[in-house]
């Protein structure tokens, strides 16, 4: 893969006030990757009281963010936090599988690392 292959791909369902997200990240995320992003989520989220969203993150391929796309990862997480209720991570090696517990420890929402995408969508349904 090309080292200037970037970006997000996201796919949204919605059962009643319940979301299910699947989020893909590849290369190196910047800010306009975010700009992307963020409105899909908003609209898919707009005029729900109080959405409950579940989300399948794939972070296999991501190799990081530049600082503004970070600050605006931080920023949706701030804005909509509460929204979440479990993400389950997908990804590699230990780097990925710490920063998942930071995440964890650090946000209203459970958050769990996988090594599988099987793994992750049955925690994410239990």
């Amino acid at each position: 893969m090309s080292s200037n292959v970037h970006g997000i791909s996201v796919g949204i369902e919605r059962s009643g006030s319940k979301f299910y997200m699947t989020f893909v990240a590849v290369g190196k995320l910047t800010h306009e990757d975010y700009e992307y992003m963020v409105p899909m989520l908003e609209s898919a989220i707009a005029g729900v009281e109080e959405p409950q969203i579940n989300v399948l993150a794939d972070i296999s391929k991501l190799d990081g963010w530049e600082l503004r796309a970070a600050w605006d990862d931080l920023k949706l997480g701030v804005a909509h936090g509460k929204a979440f209720e479990k993400i389950a991570i997908v990804g590699e090696g230990k780097l990925q599988e710490w920063v998942t517990k930071m995440t964890d420890w650090f946000t209203p929402y459970d958050a769990k690392f996988f090594d599988s995408k099987k793994e992750a969508r049955e925690w994410l349904n239990d």
